[in-house]
């Protein structure tokens, strides 16, 4: 029932009342006591409907004058001067995918099917003023329904434009991994960031954001640490960092890999790095690997077009004097906008392993195909095709991407042979 409605339905209640009580009073005229007994009825129904009125004309009046729950572009509950909020929103892709590899011995060539790929929940605000933020996301595993924590996060955002902030989240080096799933433009993110991706990790990390630079710094438990304990590997420390120059545009156009027609020109260039040194391992076991992390790329939109240009090495100490592995990935990515609401794009990925690795062939990737944007990135359907042109098993790196369930996401399935293709199609809805 509307607030109006409400006040309209008091109203005639009150009407209704009095109208009853009069009546009583009639009815017991000849008794002064009984009489008196009814106008005190009268008088405490009186303060009843008066006090009820007053609270209706308070509710209409906030809601008219800050709405504590709504719609602004998500779903939110908030105190009327919006030192509370709680932002609600969520995502479901839900993918086709068929996948045909080359005369796979003892396998089959042909392997089509369904998957809600990604299914998350995420809760996000502030309490006690704009200051203090918190996020909390999780996600409906694909490939068994577990409900598994993603991002749980807080911090505070200082007058001065330093931003410090605590808890599980995305580790910010490489672009493509810290870009959410969402505003991509494939149905996938790339092969290098499925072997490369930092993932997410516990830490702490501080941002500043001027108008043309800004940067990430953190000290954290290494990448892909999320949901572990304190004691748990990959490492024992790590230490993060990502800068970025502005050449032109505005910082929110990088959150995205589309740029929609009538969208101005902007161009970023970025850089990060990262190191962990892991645990001692115990009983004599090879001891401490380190790992160092380098990341560079460069992102250029503008009026229904983008480019972006990426490279990636990891660089593992094995120690003990049992040598190290450098490892490489290299991305080429553009979009072009042929329409308002439909787009083509392309995408070039290789992951370059160490030669001394035992499976060093190169693995090349590519990746075509459109979107069509029935309301921008909260609903749009994705058709692309993946062609993975080498043989998975003669690359280390890809081998054990394409044996987990990341691979198998992304239409990845392990392989002898060369010419793999994933056709995957994808509905997204954002809510």
């Amino acid at each position: 029932m509307s607030m109006r409605g409400f006040h309209h339905r008091v109203q005639q209640l009150s009407v209704s009342v009095l109208t009853v009580t009069a009546c009583a009073a009639g009815a017991f005229a000849q008794s002064p006591s009984n009489l008196a007994d009814v106008r005190l009825d009268a008088d405490q129904v009186r303060a009843v409907v008066a006090e009820m009125l007053a609270d209706a004309q308070t509710r209409s009046s906030l809601l008219q004058s800050g709405a504590p729950a709504g719609h602004d572009g998500q779903f939110f509950l908030a105190s009327p001067d919006g030192s509370f909020r709680l932002n609600i929103s969520g995502q479901v892709q839900f993918r086709y995918m068929a996948n045909f590899r080359n005369n796979e011995p003892g396998g089959d060539d042909f392997q089509p099917g369904f998957t809600t790929s990604r299914t998350a929940l995420r809760f996000d605000g502030n309490i006690y003023g704009p200051n203090l933020f918190y996020g909390l996301q999780a996600n409906f595993r694909n490939d068994n329904g577990v409900f598994e924590l993603e991002d749980a996060f807080a911090g505070y955002k200082f007058d001065n434009g330093f931003i410090l902030m605590w808890g599980q989240a995305r580790e910010p080096i490489l672009w493509e991994d810290v870009i959410s799933e969402t505003h991509a433009l494939a149905v996938d993110q790339s092969v290098v960031n499925a072997v490369f991706g930092q993932g997410r990790t516990h830490g702490v990390w501080t941002h500043y954001a001027a108008d043309n630079w800004r940067f990430w710094a953190g000290f954290n438990d290494g990448v892909r640490s999320a949901n572990t304990d304190f004691g748990q590997a990959p490492a024992d420390w790590g230490v993060t960092t990502r800068w970025e120059y502005k050449v032109a545009g505005d910082w929110s156009q990088f959150d995205t890999f589309a740029s929609s027609r009538g969208s101005a020109y902007a161009t970023k260039i970025g850089a990060g790095v990262h190191f962990e040194q892991s645990p001692d391992a115990p009983g004599g076991a090879p001891g401490v690997i380190d790992t160092f992390a380098w990341t560079g790329d460069i992102m250029s939109m503008g009026d229904g077009w983008t480019v972006f240009l990426a490279a990636v090495g990891f660089h593992t100490n094995l120690g003990d004097n049992r040598g190290s592995f450098d490892d490489f990935g290299f991305v080429a990515q553009g979009g072009y906008f042929i329409t308002d609401d439909l787009d083509l794009f392309a995408r070039y990925d290789i992951v370059l392993p160490d030669a001394s690795r035992p499976g060093n062939k190169d693995f090349n990737t590519v990746t075509f195909g459109s979107n069509y944007y029935i309301h921008g990135q909260a609903a749009k359907v994705t058709l692309d095709v993946a062609w993975f042109l080498d043989d998975v098993a003669d690359n280390d790196l890809v081998a054990g991407v394409a044996a987990s369930r990341v691979g198998s996401a992304m239409g990845l399935l392990p392989s002898g042979k060369q010419n793999q293709v994933a056709i995957r199609l994808q509905f997204q809805l954002l809510f």
